[in-house]
């Protein structure tokens, strides 16, 4: 016996199934060498993400940590899983310049924000700074995989499809999605060490501090897109903002706007850019890929107005993004901190803009006041012409002396669904139903279950207003339920299928939204809801 060897492992605790804090971010970094953690490896075969003797359906081959979901519960688990921080960027004196990759830096800034855990999933190395539109364009779609199908095989998921299999995220990220759709061109690499800070004086009575190593700042143009390359970035939202619309529905898509490049159309007036090239205008449509943008009918194809998508902008200047080009970081990572956080304090249906944001020390661009308040005429009715910049993109930018959210916002083109709470509560209202199914899935469908699936909602919804989600002064003014005969057809019972009606009054100032909710094989819910976050 050469020795003992003790491994603290991390105490398993599974997650509150109505819990909606929990984000997923899907990009590229590096797995560090070496065996995982002795519970990361449990919960992989456990949750039959790795083959074992007894799984069906998981992934066969050696096991990988690549393009399977990781549970991150702080900063330290993710450091010590991903050689987040050595991106090769270019070489000086030499010597490589290492930086950031993009997933780390949003994974750093959601737990910076508040955030208690997400799921991480590396599709692979980041890109080489000289990779290609062929190579960039083949990496978006290890994120978002061209076939938008449901399969039930795990073997089957790559990138944004592991959601299937992920019940408890409730915000999804792309964090190198901008960068991806930009081709940098040779001429903007100029990495430059960060010289060794300068030591300050300490009195002996107080301890020093520990010897600094040298770090790296990486002086390169942050990626920026020109007005073809936005397509590129459009059309991926669009299929996965699609996906989630399809599949789940209880989730919310957080994607940065990228970068213009200077004297492009879309530098000179974004929202207007956004209009002329049909992002907004009706909804999102379902089908294939978006065809080669040319008719308005062509351009409205690929529309990404969804209640399920959140744009935000502009990019943001943290005191730790140093090891970043130009020291800017795509804001996704900070709002999903920030909503994580708001829904651990104050309630996810609750606007996100109240809460202060840490260590941010600017915005890039800085948005002038017209710009986030002007409107845009020339926009077509069915793309809410009315809507300014603000209404439109969760913008962030400087209020009373420190960087804030300004306005919390999906890119939906129905004003009842426009308050990205509104979908978060709708969020909530869809989980609570699954969760429930799932308990009920075995039962046969008669007068006793549609009792039971009526109470167990309507405790949920009381619930729910009790804590302000739902206005009305009393409960029968803030929702309704009811599941019998009458929400379903012959057809509905000849097949074994439970739908419940659902209505429900959100604490904002918009009509009251109706859902109807279909339990059906697995205890997968369906929403059939009306207006736009039904439609869609």
């Amino acid at each position: 016996m050469k020795g003992l060897i003790f491994e603290a492992l991390t105490p398993r605790a599974e997650a509150a199934a109505n819990r909606t804090d929990l984000a997923c971010f899907i990009g590229f970094a590096r797995v560090r060498d070496g065996e995982p953690p002795a519970d990361l490896r449990q919960w992989l075969q456990q949750e039959g993400w790795w083959a074992t003797d007894q799984s069906a359906g998981a992934r066969s081959g050696p096991p990988s940590l690549y393009d399977v979901p990781l549970p991150v519960a702080s900063w330290e688990r993710f450091d010590q899983l991903f050689a987040w921080d050595q991106r090769v960027y270019g070489q000086a004196g030499g010597a490589a310049i290492h930086g950031a990759t993009y997933l780390g830096a949003a994974v750093r800034s959601f737990f910076s924000q508040g955030g208690r855990k997400c799921y991480v999933i590396s599709c692979g190395e980041p890109a080489a700074l000289a990779a290609d539109r062929a190579a960039r364009d083949a990496m978006l779609l290890r994120l978002v995989p061209a076939d938008i199908g449901r399969s039930p095989r795990r073997e089957e998921w790559h990138g944004l499809h592991h959601l299937l299999g992920l019940p408890g995220a409730a915000f999804v990220a792309l964090p190198d999605l901008a960068e991806l759709a930009a081709v940098y061109h040779e001429a903007t690499l100029t990495p430059l060490a960060l010289p060794r800070p300068v030591p300050e004086f300490v009195e002996c009575s107080q301890p020093g501090p520990e010897a600094a190593s040298e770090k790296q700042v990486v002086q390169l143009a942050a990626p920026t897109c020109t007005d073809a390359e936005y397509a590129v970035w459009r059309d991926t939202v669009h299929r996965a903002a699609v996906w989630i619309a399809d599949h789940r529905r209880d989730m919310q898509l957080l994607a940065a706007l990228p970068l213009p490049q200077r004297e492009s159309a879309a530098a000179a007036d974004l929202l207007a850019f956004m209009h002329q090239q049909g992002w907004l205008s009706g909804a999102l449509a379902h089908g294939g890929p978006c065809p080669a943008a040319g008719s308005d009918a062509e351009k409205e194809a690929c529309s990404i107005a969804s209640a399920f998508l959140q744009l935000c902008y502009p990019w943001l200047q943290a005191g730790y993004a140093a090891d970043l080009p130009a020291g800017l970081e795509p804001p996704e990572g900070v709002l999903a901190g920030l909503l994580a956080r708001n829904a651990l304090t104050r309630g996810t249906f609750r606007n996100g803009c109240a809460l202060p944001l840490h260590e941010l020390q600017g915005v890039t661009p800085r948005l002038r006041q017209s710009q986030m308040s002007g409107i845009n005429t020339r926009a077509p009715l069915r793309a809410s012409p009315r809507s300014p910049f603000l209404d439109r993109v969760s913008l962030f930018g400087p209020e009373t002396g420190a960087i804030r959210l300004l306005s919390d916002v999906t890119t939906s083109n129905d004003a009842a669904c426009r308050q990205a709470g509104i979908n978060r509560t709708i969020g909530l209202v869809m989980r609570a139903a699954r969760c429930i199914g799932e308990e009920y899935v075995f039962e046969s469908s008669g007068e006793r279950l549609w009792q039971q699936l009526q109470t167990r909602l309507t405790d949920v919804l009381r619930a729910m207003h009790q804590a302000g989600a739902l206005a009305g002064r009393d409960p029968q003014d803030a929702y309704f339920v009811r599941c019998d005969r009458s929400t379903m057809t012959q057809n509905d019972l000849d097949n074994g299928r439970v739908i419940v009606q659902v209505m429900i009054h959100p604490a904002a100032s918009i009509e009251t939204m109706r859902i109807q909710l279909a339990i059906g094989d697995g205890g997968r819910v369906t929403g059939l809801g009306i207006g736009d976050w039904g439609s869609i």
